[in-house]
């Protein structure tokens, strides 16, 4: 059923093999994975939780812990997590620690704000993986929002385009660390095409639409489009950017 994909036989599976094996500890693992994967993150917690009680701390209860916390942007819960399935599979199996591990522990550790930290995952998933796709976008994007390194993270994006040149979100890291680079113009060409390639519309998008119109001088462009982000998703400093007129 997991492979089909077939989630919903997959979980009714997973737990009648825990109910009649409580001490079936990979079941675990494999129950929470799929609650995940329908969105059922307090079902996964229970879970995982259960799994914690059972059984001694395992590197599977502790990543899928790290990516249960993720789904609910519990970012501190999640470095922990992770930090100590990293701790386990070193003294157990190394070989567990995947470019896919660094990247998620990267991930978490951003939106913790801890960008040191994150800088070095994602360097150690690119070093494992190094045409990883999502590591090279990510890593280059956190550059440019920091206005860092910025023509490593350039030559990261590109290369993230090259393996999927309608990425909308690897469209917008490249408009994003342009308009960095102080090249609004060339900026505008891939943003209009990471809106034209979004199946959604994307507030952080618009945002970054609306700040490259304004370097280009054409303000009430930049202030529709501001104005259009916000619609989408509130934001207090580009709301008063707009209420300072724009500047």
């Amino acid at each position: 059923a997991l492979d089909e994909t077939n989630y919903v036989q997959a979980v009714e599976c997973f737990s009648k093999t825990i109910l009649l094996n409580p001490d079936f500890e990979s079941a675990y693992g494999e129950l929470a994975s799929t609650q995940l994967a329908l969105n059922k993150n307090a079902d996964a917690q229970a879970t995982l939780e259960a799994g914690r009680k059972r059984f001694p701390r395992s590197f599977v209860l502790e990543y899928m812990s790290g990516l249960a916390a993720s789904q609910q942007k519990d970012y501190t819960n999640a470095v922990q997590h992770f930090t100590t399935a990293e701790i386990i599979a070193q003294a157990t199996d190394a070989q567990r620690l995947n470019y896919l591990f660094y990247f998620q522990l990267g991930s978490a550790s951003e939106r913790l704000g801890d960008l040191a930290q994150a800088e070095k995952y994602f360097e150690k998933s690119l070093e494992l993986s190094p045409n990883f796709d999502e590591a090279q976008n990510y890593l280059g994007f956190m550059w440019a929002e920091q206005g860092q390194k910025l023509d490593r993270a350039r030559e990261l994006i590109e290369k993230a385009l090259k393996a999927e040149p309608k990425n909308p979100a690897y469209l917008d890291s490249m408009a994003w660390v342009l308009f960095k680079l102080n090249q609004p113009k060339a900026a505008l060409d891939f943003e209009l095409k990471a809106i034209a390639n979004s199946e959604e519309e994307d507030a952080e998008i618009y945002r970054h639409l609306g700040d490259i119109y304004s370097a280009l001088g054409q303000a009430e462009k930049a202030r529709e489009v501001w104005r259009k982000s916000i619609r989408l998703e509130p934001n207090e400093p580009l709301q008063k950017k707009l209420d300072g007129g724009g500047r």
